[in-house]
């Protein structure tokens, strides 16, 4: 299948935006990176914009998305409708930030709202990837597709809220560090094995039944081969998205061991956006559909 690149910047933006919207919930209910937040808002709205502007040039005639939004079970209404629940928040939470401006003791947001970021941000990549979710794409018909970006999102997270609070000479702490290590880990951990699904998921290709074409009766429909993501030109998309997932543990666990998270932490963001672009790259490239069989 066609690389959809407007596609794969949008889930990846989104992940990136979702996962620091996430990590400042998480820094607040750790009473952790007060002078972080603004800046961490303002780039989450960036990342956020820049998502939902990708996602325009997948589109032919892209004043008709409106026309998808009557349908409350469709993947992009649901995407909008978590999105804007996402911007309130961002809304709520500028709102406080500002009230508590040039309070040293007042804590940035009440935790209340904190939880409702983390859940909030997990939501919109866990329905981001379910849309992709097709029966008549096997690679992609598995938990483990939303799973992935939720992982994307909890690398990105924290490491990007711990950079910018060194950026704005605030000592990292503990929840923030040890979010981005068990982040990065579980980031490698659901990328592997999406991986390893995409691979298994060739046999369903054997599976629907049989084939016969009287011009070409040895011919098969479909090359297997080409299915896997560790074969052909997708091959090497997924050795880089592997070790791009791997990689960002050990990144991760030096910033929190040497506190210098201004290297390390943007050293394990940018392995983990090249990752997560590589297996989006992937995830396209074994899309074929079933409908060949029928």
């Amino acid at each position: 299948m066609e690389l959809q690149w407007p596609l794969i910047l949008f889930t990846t933006f989104v992940a990136w935006s979702a996962g620091l919207f996430g990590a400042q919930g998480l820094a607040v209910l750790a009473c952790e990176g007060k002078r972080a937040q603004l800046p961490a808002l303002i780039g989450s709205v960036v990342l956020l914009a820049i998502g939902g502007i990708a996602v325009f040039f997948h589109l032919e005639h892209w004043e008709r998305i409106f026309n998808g939004f009557g349908n409350p079970t469709s993947g992009i209404t649901q995407e909008l409708v978590c999105i804007v629940v996402m911007a309130v928040l961002m809304v709520v939470l500028f709102v406080m930030l500002r009230k508590s401006e040039g309070a040293a003791d007042a804590v940035a947001a009440p935790k209340w709202l904190a939880t409702l970021m983390v859940i909030a941000s997990a939501v919109t990549v866990l329905v981001t990837g379910h849309s992709y979710m097709m029966e008549a794409r096997p690679a992609w018909d598995t938990v483990l597709g939303p799973l992935s970006l939720l992982g994307v999102a909890c690398a990105l997270g924290p490491a990007t809220f711990a950079v910018i609070e060194t950026v704005r000479d605030e000592a990292v702490g503990r929840g923030i560090a040890l979010g981005a290590v068990v982040g990065a880990a579980a980031n490698a951990v659901l990328s592997v094995a999406y991986l390893l699904v995409m691979e298994g998921s060739t046999e369903a290709y054997t599976e629907v039944g049989t084939y016969f074409d009287p011009t070409h009766p040895t011919a098969g429909v479909v090359d297997m081969a080409a299915l896997s993501p560790f074969a052909g030109e997708s091959a090497a998309m997924a050795v880089v998205a592997a070790i791009c997932a791997i990689a960002p543990i050990v990144t991760a666990v030096l910033g929190k061991r040497s506190g210098n998270w201004k290297l390390w932490g943007a050293v394990t963001v940018a392995l983990a956006v090249v990752g997560a672009v590589a297996l989006r790259m992937a995830f396209y490239s074994v899309g074929a559909s079933v409908y060949l069989f029928y």
